[in-house]
């Protein structure tokens, strides 16, 4: 016996290959049984729709939204009454409608999801309540609005300001004279006049949220906090049948608000993942029916259908949820998994048309297996970086792609290799030389810029990348959620029809804690809180409505200045008010007050002044806190998450991969020239996207990662391949030549494969995923042109001017022997014979590859 030498991971390969196709029995039962016990994962999958998926758990606006809904609750569903021509908000309390409001209330309130129900019927009795008389007195000015308003016009500190109320109280119990006692009934119109309406005529302002317009009137339906997307999209469903069920008179209904976009996005989410999928597979299948000349032109989809139920299962298994995000991960890992299995199925056709290779499967797990391990780990370093993100929901949609891409990897190996080499036993394929086909003249043509722009187009690339830097914080993103979804969704246009008439459908909420409930000292907080606010941000947010709110605005009038009402006034009136109301505004015994705000812009954005403002510049008393709360809060704290990480996610993954590549391939020098196309991409698409004024989605701040780990796989492999040609003892322009025409039929039909599984979200008639399509789509395209263009000339330059610093000290790991030439396309097919003949080379037992020994 000689001596003995180490094993080379090459001879690992090596063995790999020649014993998946020995043992393809085996090999097709473990693959079998092990598809069967990860497709059993598959079950195990569930979608997170949660506001824990929005925002850590120790986020300030996840704890401050979290304290807010523990006290009033959390989403809002709005029912907008729409009275029918030539009535009005004072017919809408007949009878039978006090009746139907009293039922649906009722039934509202069996719903486990339910908080609090505030009807119109609420606001009219309390304003009823705040003008009544005392039992057996018909005294209007023993009445808890007259001495409201009296002991405004006492505390009033001007001239006009008591002349003013003086004449409003007099033309108040004027109009009240106008109702004789016994009409005074929400059955009368002319009651409900009174009721809602000042004496000229304006609706009161204490009624607004309520009864905005003449012609519209709302209900305010409070789900619980704390729930997940399944359940508020229950509570939503079961809110529209009972508002559809009952009949109004003189109105129609409309129900819509947070819960009902929650309830589509869940319903897209459901169906949208499969179709989308589903339209990816087809597009793919159609690109490798037409372009991939090979024998079994479907096997690649096939072996990435596979790969993604081990991928899913995997999922499953590990408990990482399904979110929002995740849609975009079946395009990507089709994309993807579709490149390995293409790569695998063309070079072992190569090994046999063109290299007569005795052992293809062998000698294509040799070659091709490292290469695809680099990339693997490419692809799982990008996608690592999004493990920084601030967002959940960014984070599990990481660990879900590295889950799934080493899963594809790993079957699209054993499985394409195994199939294969079971195919060349029996069916040795018998081809033309596809090196000289379109693709791959294309590719060849594509590749022939002269070496001597090499430096030009570096340099270009860098001025490209500082470019795309420089305006990546001028880029914008679409922060109205109502944009984020499909125009024509019956949801998308209740909306807007609210929001045309009642003014909103964007709510933000401020909770107030105090430790002195009702007294004088709280009431003046809020009050001043609520018109600071107000006049801070007159074009972002209306009045605030609370029940301190409630009590001073009965006594707002133009030409007065604001005079507070007392924390025993307050008191008065919340005692007053129907259960529901005070629920809603008030809770822990006077401890915490709700203010709502409705907002009158329907983006998020410009609702993060706000929340500043109430964080960093409102100074509340000792023993008072005012801090935000509601789905606004947790809206503008996502985006600003995303704003916030989109650049950095997108540097993180360049970085994690280019010092993995600077250690894998042993040269900072191959690193960057393999990262020149990915920056070029990346820099392009920010600076057309700034230049065209185009809104972001927010998926695009998963964007970034994604595209590095798809562009460096393909400039990983070009270049590695690139340094197989030149340990063959070729010179850099023919290594580059041959790598082209070689690998050019496979780079096209994947990198098309890559792109329109990634484009196909573009299709989606969802902006918020057409946007991330889009972008990430233009982005991959844009990279496997410059890898096909652009790195091309620059390997060879770098080779041929700085002493072979591609190739040097990687030859000697791929070292080959010369080829002897390919079969000419006219040359008869070699004889039947088995692909892996065991007597041309013994295999060698798994034990001696784990020791890393073997005899010579």
């Amino acid at each position: 016996m000689g001596g003995a030498r180490r094993w080379s991971w090459r001879d690992a390969w090596s063995w790999l290959g020649l014993n998946l196709g020995r043992r393809a029995g085996l090999v097709a039962a473990v693959g079998l049984l092990l598809t069967i016990v990860l497709g059993l994962g598959v079950t195990l999958l569930r979608f997170q729709t949660s506001n824990a998926s929005y925002l850590n758990a120790n986020d300030p606006a996840q704890i401050d939204n979290h304290r807010y809904e523990h006290y009033f609750g959390g989403d809002l569903i709005v029912t907008m009454f729409t009275m029918d021509r030539g009535f009005t908000v004072n017919d809408l309390f007949t009878p039978a409608n006090v009746a139907a409001f009293e039922r649906v209330q009722a039934a509202l309130h069996k719903d486990p999801s339910v908080f609090s129900v505030m009807t119109p019927l609420d606001a009219v009795t309390l304003a009823d309540r705040l003008l009544a008389e005392p039992p057996g007195s018909v005294d209007p000015t023993a009445t808890v609005a007259f001495h409201l308003l009296f002991s405004a016009l006492q505390r009033e500190p001007s001239a006009k300001g008591k002349a003013v109320l003086s004449a409003y109280l007099a033309s108040s119990l004027g109009q009240l004279d106008r109702v004789p006692p016994d009409a005074r009934q929400l059955a009368d119109p002319a009651w409900v006049e009174v009721l809602l309406h000042n004496p000229n005529g304006t609706l009161r302002a204490a009624s607004e949220a309520f009864f905005p317009n003449d012609g519209h009137a709302a209900m305010f339906i409070f789900l619980k906090g704390h729930q997940t997307i399944a359940q508020e999209s229950a509570a939503a469903r079961t809110v529209s049948r009972i508002i559809d069920a009952t009949h109004f008179q003189h109105a129609r209904t409309l129900v819509t608000g947070v819960p009902e976009l929650l309830r589509t996005i869940n319903d897209y989410l459901t169906s949208g993942f499969i179709t989308l999928g589903a339209i990816a597979a087809l597009v793919m299948a159609v690109i490798l029916l037409l372009l991939f000349t090979v024998r079994w032109r479907l096997l690649p989809f096939a072996i990435v259908a596979v790969g993604l139920v081990w991928a899913f299962g995997l999922t499953g298994y590990f408990h990482i949820p399904l979110t929002l995000g995740s849609i975009a991960s079946l395009p990507v890992l089709l994309g993807v998994g579709m490149d390995y299995a293409i790569q695998l199925h063309s070079r072992v056709e190569e090994e046999v048309v063109l290299d007569r290779a005795a052992h293809p499967i062998q000698a294509t797990a040799r070659n091709l297996g490292p290469a695809l391990l680099v990339v693997t780990f490419d692809c799982v370093f990008a996608f690592v970086s999004l493990a920084f993100s601030k967002v959940p929901m960014v984070r599990q949609f990481g660990w879900l792609l590295v889950v799934g891409i080493v899963a594809v990897c790993v079957f699209s190996i054993f499985g394409t290799l195994a199939v294969l080499g079971v195919r060349e036993y029996r069916s040795p394929t018998r081809g033309r030389d596809f090196s000289r086909g379109f693709l791959s003249r294309l590719a060849v043509r594509l590749g022939k810029v002269s070496p001597r722009a090499a430096v030009p187009l570096i340099l270009i690339s860098g001025v490209i990348l500082v470019g795309g830097v420089a305006v990546e914080g001028h880029l914008k993103m679409e922060t109205d959620p109502i944009q984020w979804i499909d125009p024509s969704a019956p949801t998308v246009r209740a909306m807007h029809e609210v929001r045309a008439g009642i003014g909103s459908d964007n709510y933000f909420q401020v909770l107030v804690s105090t430790d002195h409930p009702y007294s004088d000292q709280t009431v003046d907080f809020v009050d001043q809180l609520s018109r600071q606010l107000f006049a801070r941000f007159p074009h972002e947010l209306y009045l605030g409505s609370g029940m301190v709110n409630l009590v001073s605005e009965l006594t707002d009038l133009p030409g007065v200045q604001p005079v507070p009402p007392t924390g025993a006034q307050v008191r008065e009136v919340a005692s007053l008010a129907p259960p529901d109301i005070r629920r809603t505004l008030v809770a822990n015994g006077g401890h915490e007050l709700g203010i709502v705000f409705e907002a009158k812009t329907a983006t998020l954005e410009p609702l993060t002044p706000v929340v500043d403002d109430i964080l960093h510049d409102v100074h509340p008393p000792k023993g008072i806190q005012a801090t935000p709360g509601g789905i606004a809060l947790v809206g503008v704290g996502l985006i600003d998450n995303l704003q916030a990480s989109r650049s950095l996610l997108t540097y993180l993954a360049v970085l994690f991969v280019g010092l993995f590549l600077a250690v894998r391939l042993r040269s900072v020098w191959r690193s960057l020239l393999s990262l020149v196309p990915v920056v070029i991409a990346v820099g392009i698409v920010a600076l057309a996207t700034w230049a065209l004024g185009v809104q972001l989605s927010p998926m695009t701040a998963v964007s970034g990662p994604l595209v590095v780990a798809v562009c460096t796989e393909f400039t990983s492999l070009m270049l590695l391949r690139f340094v197989e040609e030149r340990a063959r003892g070729l010179d850099p322009a023919a290594a580059m030549a041959s790598t082209a025409s070689r690998t050019g039929r496979a780079f096209m039909v994947s990198g098309l494969t890559a792109v329109a599984g990634i484009a196909v979200i573009a299709s989606s008639s969802w902006p918020l995923l057409r946007g991330f399509g889009v972008v990430v789509g233009l982005n991959v395209a844009i990279a496997l042109v410059c890898a096909l263009v652009v790195l091309p000339p620059i390997l060879v330059w770098a080779e041929r001017n700085c002493r072979n610093v591609v190739s040097r000290g990687l030859t000697a790991a791929v070292q080959e022997t010369p080829r002897t030439g390919g079969r000419p396309p006219s040359s008869p097919a070699p004889s039947r014979q088995p692909v892996v003949d065991p007597h041309a080379e013994p295999a060698v037992p798994l034990s001696r590859i784990l020791t890393g020994v073997r005899d010579d």
